[in-house]
């Protein structure tokens, strides 16, 4: 199998070479010119040494520069380790650690200081862009002719993304190249990406927007990305480049909601905007739905499972609105290939109604933890993901969180 963030912006080249693949404020790629320069950067990372497998960690900045990268580490073989860029120069540093990364990228001065700082040696700090004391990685002139034809079996792992809770060190959920397919995919296909859409990328794309990001690949979308999630740029990126989807989480619907920015703007390009992480309050549906029109969509994942597992689409939510309005504070019903059960601390499915916790089965769902074979023995059993979110679902097959098991905090998608 190839690596699904190298195969699927090649055959993008090749089906829409000269389309758009994503928007930087005035700067822009087409599939052809972002095809080109990944292979630059992946056979830079060859030459210097890279091997199938090896880790390689990428800070977080969201940028042309940061979507390259993206695909330049599946394309030279490595696996793909991003780090929210807002995290502190120590939790970088473990990552940089736990994870074994054989380079780490950055995409800013300040990034490549917390990069040489982490790194394993000083080589191992490289740049993506003209940047004080190292190589511009993007000046590489092998090209893809000369690169290695990976092509490994579905299992082989392709992604450690780290994540953490309220106390602790980040963990790292692993992907396999199978799982981040059937993700990408999902998304792609759910929310009908097609050549010539926008898709924004206002929140950070190395967790919860990677959504975004990749599955517009698969269908020839292009990226608008954004280094200011605020009210204002956004609806001012998707006035300007008629943005058709756009993910969020009920704090940014509100944000957006209740700006003077959102009054009179035309929002008509519109054609989705998927809400998740904590439930929205039904007021908060209501008053997104009478502004953005039928668009909304909601439903349940984790970054140990990033397809959505249950889902609540536009038809589900009039119907709600008109006769159910209590549903809206639901996260939908088991969806697509996905299974979801709820079960009690025995293992034993719960009743109708009762709250255990909810439990999925998915393509899309993480082989394991990387490097914690006791959090396996506890989350993974018997192919199920054990979520540690608490639940219930109703006769109806409507599913309801009721809390966490552990304490987790939320911000803009990223656990």
């Amino acid at each position: 199998m190839k690596h699904p963030y190298s195969h699927y912006p090649a055959r993008a080249a090749r089906h829409w070479p000269e389309r758009i693949a994503a928007i930087d404020g005035e700067r822009q790629l087409t599939f052809a010119e972002l095809d080109t320069r990944a292979s630059a950067v992946a056979a830079a990372l060859v030459a210097r040494g890279l091997q199938p497998g090896e880790r390689v960690a990428l800070i977080q900045y969201n940028s042309l520069e940061f979507v390259i990268a993206a695909v330049a580490i599946a394309r030279a073989g490595g696996v793909w380790c991003p780090m929210l860029g807002a995290l502190t120069a120590a939790e970088h540093g473990y990552i940089v650690g736990d994870s074994d990364a054989r380079f780490v990228l950055a995409l800013t001065p300040e990034h490549l200081e917390r990069a040489r700082a982490g790194a394993p040696d000083p080589d191992a700090a490289l740049a993506l862009g003209a940047m004080a004391g190292s190589a511009d990685l993007l000046a590489h002139r092998w090209g893809a002719e000369q690169l290695p034809d990976f092509d490994r079996p579905p299992e082989t792992l392709a992604q450690i993304l780290y994540t953490s809770g309220t106390t602790g060190k980040p963990k790292g959920v692993t992907h396999s190249l199978a799982s981040v397919s059937a993700a990408m995919n999902f998304w792609a296909t759910t929310f009908g990406h097609r050549p010539g859409d926008r898709v924004l990328g206002q929140l950070p794309l190395s967790h919860f927007c990677a959504r975004a990001m990749d599955s517009a690949w698969i269908g020839g979308a292009a990226l608008v990305i954004l280094r200011d999630p605020s009210p204002k740029p956004v609806i001012e990126a998707i006035v300007r480049h008629r943005v058709n989807f756009m993910l969020g989480v009920p704090t940014f619907l509100r944000m957006l909601l209740d700006d003077p920015a959102t009054e009179g703007a035309d929002l008509s390009s519109l054609r989705n905007i998927v809400y998740a992480a904590p439930p929205a309050a039904p007021t908060l549906v209501a008053r997104a739905v009478e502004r953005f029109g039928p668009v909304l969509n909601t439903g349940f994942g984790q970054t140990e499972a990033y397809g959505l597992c249950t889902y609540m689409g536009p038809a589900e939510h009039a119907q709600a609105l008109a006769e159910h309005p209590a549903r809206l504070s639901s996260v939908g019903r088991e969806f697509g290939t996905a299974q979801v059960m709820i079960r009690r601390e025995d293992g034993e499915p719960c009743a109708q109604g009762e709250v255990g916790e909810i439990c999925i089965c998915a393509p899309w769902m993480t082989p394991g933890f990387w490097k914690n074979p006791e959090l396996d023995a506890r989350r993974l059993k018997g192919g199920w993901l054990l979520t540690g979110d608490l639940g219930r679902m109703e006769p109806d097959g409507y599913v309801y969180l009721a809390d966490r098991k552990e304490d987790m905090i939320i911000s803009g998608g990223y656990n």
